[in-house]
């Protein structure tokens, strides 16, 4: 009996091709190392002034410390020093021109009567002033969205299923939305769209380190761009497959200079922008995305 010709097995093997990139050791000995070359290189659009800051010092003298007399040295009187001295201590956003308008508006005023403070409370005079009796209510721009978010809150015993609270006035915008505009903007021709590692040379045996000083430096964005590249590109779509790299913060603000009214704004920051430009206080880098609302239980 003739034996049937075994079926051969075609083992089909992906092949992944990898363009890598080093580049020189600069003066600190840094360079970079993409595992990917990259499509330009966004620090070209950062000024130098940015990336280098000098602080002064201040010479050690060897002067005896200075004789200081009791109050009311050097005012004339007592009331005057315990002015100065609440000026002075405390919150550093007592300039000389609040602290006169005080002592000239409300201190000298005619009818100014230091009785009408007996049983005063600053928290109690703040909940007054922030009473909204007209019952106007806050507006949103077209683009924010208003809905409930569900939340489980555990219970003490662990057979009693979890309550379930629905808070209601959440406010947000799309995340999509965000980033298309952030990305759009020109400064997201500073956004950093392929990761890269960044390593040291010793300049004394020349051995090298890995150096972690970005979010676009982790193993975790390398891993995760890695895995982005080896998913099917949509149909007819030429473009670059990137991450964006969102950064979400919240805090308490207080909606005025005067008052307790507060809100809980929820920000957010991409990480594909260096943190050099990132943290500056006029940098535009911070987008409001939501509004969480305050549940008192």
């Amino acid at each position: 009996i003739p034996l049937l010709p075994v079926q051969s097995r075609i083992r089909r093997v992906m092949l992944t091709l990898r363009d890598t990139l080093q580049t020189a050791f600069n003066t600190f000995g840094l360079c970079r190392l993409y595992p990917r070359r990259p499509s330009f290189e966004p620090t070209k659009f950062i000024p130098s002034s940015l990336l280098a800051r000098s602080c002064p010092t201040l010479p050690q003298g060897t002067d005896s410390p200075a004789q200081v007399l009791p109050p009311p040295y050097p005012f004339p009187n007592t009331t005057i020093y315990r002015l100065m001295t609440w000026m002075n201590s405390g919150s550093h956003q007592k300039s000389e021109t609040e602290v006169q308008r005080l002592v000239t508006n409300v201190l000298q005023a005619d009818d100014f009567d230091i009785k009408h403070l007996e049983g005063f409370s600053v928290r109690r005079s703040l909940r007054e002033l922030d009473r909204d009796d007209s019952g106007e209510k806050i507006t949103f721009p077209d683009d924010w969205i208003e809905s409930g978010v569900t939340i489980d809150i555990p219970t003490k015993s662990r057979e009693e299923e979890p309550w379930t609270y629905t808070i209601p006035g959440f406010h947000y915008r799309p995340l999509i939305e965000v980033i298309r505009a952030a990305f759009a903007d020109v400064q997201g021709s500073a956004f950093h769209l392929s990761p890269f590692k960044r390593l040291w040379k010793d300049p004394l045996d020349g051995h090298q380190e890995r150096i972690f000083d970005e979010l676009y430096t982790s193993d975790a964005w390398l891993e995760a761009q890695d895995n982005l590249q080896k998913l099917p590109k949509e149909p007819g779509c030429s473009l670059e497959h990137v991450i964006a790299g969102l950064m979400f913060f919240s805090d308490a603000t207080h909606l005025a200079n005067f008052g307790t009214a507060k809100a809980w704004p929820l920000y957010l920051y991409f990480g594909n922008l260096t943190k050099y430009a990132r943290c500056l206080p006029q940098s535009g880098a911070c987008h409001l995305v939501g509004f969480l609302p305050s549940v008192s239980l």
